[in-house]
């Protein structure tokens, strides 16, 4: 989709393998994608190449979804929203003994709540490791610190929680250094936490995740909305027209 890749797999496929790969001791990344994502692909070459080389890219988004079946006929996948993509791959891979690890979040309260529903859910999971970082970059020492600190834990699923494009950015520059499976929920450390609610099944369905989203953060969210979302619209009938 507009250069970025967007894999035709099932849920109960991709859950499999990326607990399975966790379990294995295996080391990818995994980007949960959108229509945020795909203009930014779109638009920043070295961001595309950091999505592309993701070992799932999955999409959450039902517009992403019918635009795929739209424009090349693919047959539609049933698709998980990134919260309940995280719930998901939380119970799997505490029924298989993984560790799990939480790096993101808006504060350490937000992680506390997440952290507590996690172990609602899934009561056996084992949360070796959690860390809200703060919005600035870390330093050398800091992120290094960081590293040393995941793999002490013995953690093999990492959910990264930082947002687009900085939490798979961050996955990419370090699959070498964290011996662990990543995958970049965004959002859905606050959703899961309970700090923002989730929109009704229906909107997800209709493809108004994007509306309710900007209702409930409008000063956050309305410029990203507003400019991105139009233009995925034009880029794709560009795109249609000139393969005509």
């Amino acid at each position: 989709m507009l250069g970025m890749r967007l894999d035709a797999v099932a849920p109960a496929t991709y859950v499999d393998a990326i607990v399975g790969g966790a379990e294995r001791g295996e080391a990818f990344y995994c980007c949960v994608a959108n229509v945020h994502m795909c203009v930014l692909a779109h638009d920043e070459p070295d961001f595309r190449a950091v999505v592309n080389g993701a070992r799932f890219v999955i999409p959450d988004s039902t517009i992403l979804q019918k635009a795929r079946s739209l424009r090349y006929g693919a047959p539609s996948i049933p698709t998980l929203r990134g919260a309940e993509m995280m719930l998901e791959l939380v119970r799997v891979a505490a029924g298989r003994g993984v560790k799990i690890g939480l790096v993101g979040g808006r504060d350490d309260e937000t992680l506390a709540l997440l952290i507590a529903r996690l172990r609602d859910i899934a009561p056996d999971v084992d949360i070796a490791y959690a860390y809200s970082p703060p919005f600035r970059p870390l330093t050398e020492q800091e992120d290094a610190a960081l590293v040393e600190d995941i793999r002490a834990s013995g953690a093999r699923l990492i959910f990264v929680g930082l947002g687009c494009p900085k939490q798979e950015r961050w996955m990419a520059a370090h699959v070498e250094r964290v011996p662990a499976v990543m995958i970049g929920v965004g959002a859905a450390f606050d959703f899961n936490a309970g700090v923002v609610r989730t929109s009704p099944e229906w909107v997800h369905k209709a493809g108004l995740e994007w509306l309710y989203r900007m209702s409930q953060e409008p000063k956050r969210l309305w410029r990203r909305y507003f400019s991105t979302s139009p233009r995925f619209v034009g880029l794709l009938l560009l795109d249609a027209v000139r393969r005509r």
